[in-house]
Parts: C-alpha cells; structure tokens; sequence
C-alpha cells in the first residue's frame, strides 16, 4: 500500500432542509494513519477519563433521558460544538492529554514519548481537493482515527477544570 494525502469528499445531508452539505476526508492512505490507530488504542487503554459513558447518536441519548431517575439537585447540560473537530485547540489537547496521563500509571518518560508522537501527527493536518494541498490553520484532521479520542480527552479536560467548578458553585 502505497501513502496519499488524505482527500476531501463532500455529502449531502439528503435528511435535513436545504441539504447542506458536510465535509468528509479519507485518512486511510494517508502516511500517519497507522500512528494515529495506534495511538488512539493506546488512549482507549489508558482508562483515565472518568466519564466513560458515550452515545452514538441522539435517539440513544433521548431514550436515556426517557428512563433518567433525577432529583432536584441534579443538572443536565447539553453541548453542541459546531465544526468540533476544526474548532480544537492543538496546545489545549496537548495540555489536557499531559493532565490525564499525569493521573495515570506510564512512566514521565514514556508520557513523554506519548505527548511527542501525539504532536507530530497532529502536525500531519492537511488534506487534498481538486488536486490542490490544504492545510487547516487550526483543529485536528477531520477522519483520522485519533481525532474522536482527542476531542473526548479535550472537552472531559474542560468540563473537570470549568464545567464542573461552575455547576457545583451555581
């Protein structure tokens, strides 16, 4: 198998009104794809984010709710980042990846290792359209399969340090 440069599709959300459209790339072929396999089993393995609990769409998320026992003093907050994935803060997913692993059980060195490769490739954020190269200013590579992993270490890094403060100070 020979590496390309991932490439940008576009699809049509047929489902909603005006059918806008959403961007798509193929991080397959591309030369850090293995790394970022690699590395995103490596962040599953780590187990040290203390929400574990993930839905793969709203219909999961509103049948949950459906059978949610709550008190009074139980609160629900609901997100939705726009273009999350292209909004990401490099240095902010670096400081987030470095406080979780400092919670965890790998040596300074090897956290070390981990925080290095995890910046390099994101560094490999660049993608391929009409035989032109693009490089986003800003964000993770859209179809990698380490950028979910980032975001959820991100915004679980956000809520404990922000969130959380926030709701419990009311």
């Amino acid at each position: 198998m020979l590496p390309k440069a991932p490439s940008l599709d576009i699809l049509i959300k047929i489902h909603k009104e005006n059918m806008p459209t959403r961007t798509v790339i193929n991080n397959k072929l591309a030369p850090s794809h293995k790394l970022a396999k690699y590395l995103n089993e490596k962040v599953y393995s780590w187990q040290i984010l203390p929400n574990t609990y993930n839905t793969r769409n709203s219909l999961d998320i509103a049948e949950e709710l459906v059978s949610l026992e709550m008190n009074v003093s139980d609160r629900i907050i609901t997100l939705d980042i726009k273009d999350l994935y292209t909004n990401l803060p490099k240095q902010g997913i670096l400081r987030a990846t470095k406080h979780w692993l400092a919670l965890g059980m790998g040596s300074k060195e090897e956290n070390e290792e981990l925080l290095l490769t995890l910046g390099t490739i994101m560094q490999q954020n660049y993608f391929q359209y009409n035989n032109t190269y693009y490089r986003p200013a800003k964000g993770v590579a859209m179809g990698s399969p380490l950028s979910g992993s980032l975001a959820e270490l991100y915004l679980q890094f956000l809520e404990k340090q922000y969130i959380k403060h926030w709701i419990n100070s009311k």
